[in-house]
């Protein structure tokens, strides 16, 4: 009867901390590498496709799917890229590049010049033309306020102290930060551009820039009529991803295992050691972001023997 109850006790402590493991890997933790090879990958755009990148920031079309834009172009498809932030709110990169420990309004307009900068040496790097590179110039941080409280009222950028865009080169000049103004351009490009490619961040993304523009996308994918041959979204913030952190050049970029049962699909762009050197210098040319080393580790992280997306089906 002593042993019958001892193993019984040992087979439930086995299952409390099989349990325990499968609930903490289910959390936090990415899938194998080993199963990597289950998916599949991406369609590629071929010639005189159209493809549009949309990000939330200055470094986010790179680290998402700067390998995505090289192969397409490579291809001979037409690429567009659209930032809507020039990721003017950075407060550690403005500090370090204007040597103030309270930057003025003007710095943090300054600093948004130096990233649009950053993303047009990276975008050349990986094959971009700055004419196909368009600035909407709307608030860092702002996004989400923008979507949720001031759709038709103005919003005040907390760094640059403006309600509309004081950028010269903004899609639309002295565009108003709200809402409706974000939808109404993104809406404009989508139908004047009509892309059958369309890429643009994770509605999983915890930066809430991030989760922002997927709701501005979709809303706006809403509005006009397109035939797509793919939309693809990619994944930048999320806890404990990417796994493991830093500079991993012969890892793979895996998908975080809690987001496996998603039903959109987990699709794999694969990278030559060569394609992985290109979106490596082309992620070296964010230098202002590369000065904080939380960003840096972050940043290095995507600089994998892949690019990962979902597929979005609708």
């Amino acid at each position: 009867m002593f042993i019958r109850k001892r193993f019984i006790l040992i087979i439930l402590g086995l299952v409390v901390v099989l349990a325990g493991f499968l609930y903490y890997y289910r959390q936090f933790q990415s899938l194998p590498e080993f199963a990597m090879p289950l998916l599949n990958e991406v369609s590629l755009p071929q010639k005189d496709d159209r493809v549009i990148v949309f990000a939330p920031h200055c470094d986010d079309e790179t680290l998402g799917s700067g390998m995505f834009i090289n192969r397409s172009l490579a291809n001979g498809a037409k690429v567009t890229v659209v930032i809507l932030t020039n990721g003017d709110g950075h407060r550690y990169s403005t500090v370090e590049e204007f040597k103030k420990i309270y930057p003025t309004p003007q710095d943090y307009i300054d600093s948004g010049y130096k990233r649009q900068e950053e993303s047009i040496n990276a975008l050349g790097k990986l094959g971009l033309s700055k004419e196909n590179i368009i600035f909407l110039g709307f608030p860092d941080h702002g996004l989400k306020n923008m979507l949720d409280s001031n759709w038709t009222n103005s919003y005040e950028s907390t760094f640059t102290k403006k309600n509309s865009s004081p950028y010269s080169n903004s899609y639309v000049n002295k565009a108003p930060y709200k809402g409706e103004e974000v939808q109404n351009e993104l809406t404009k490009i989508l139908a004047d551009k009509n892309p059958n490619y369309i890429v643009y961040p994770s509605e999983f993304d915890g930066h809430p820039d991030h989760f922002a523009t997927n709701s501005f996308v979709s809303r706006a994918l809403d509005k006009v009529s397109l035939t797509t041959k793919a939309k693809y979204t990619y994944l930048v913030h999320y806890s404990n991803f990417p796994l493991p952190r830093g500079l991993k050049r012969t890892r793979f970029l895996t998908p975080p295992a809690k987001l496996i049962q998603v039903q959109e699909i987990w699709q794999k762009l694969s990278l030559t050691d060569g394609q992985v050197q290109v979106k490596e210098s082309a992620i070296n040319q964010y230098t202002s972001q590369l000065q904080s080393p939380a960003l840096k580790v972050l940043m290095q992280s995507f600089i994998r023997k892949n690019e990962l997306f979902t597929l979005v089906s609708k």
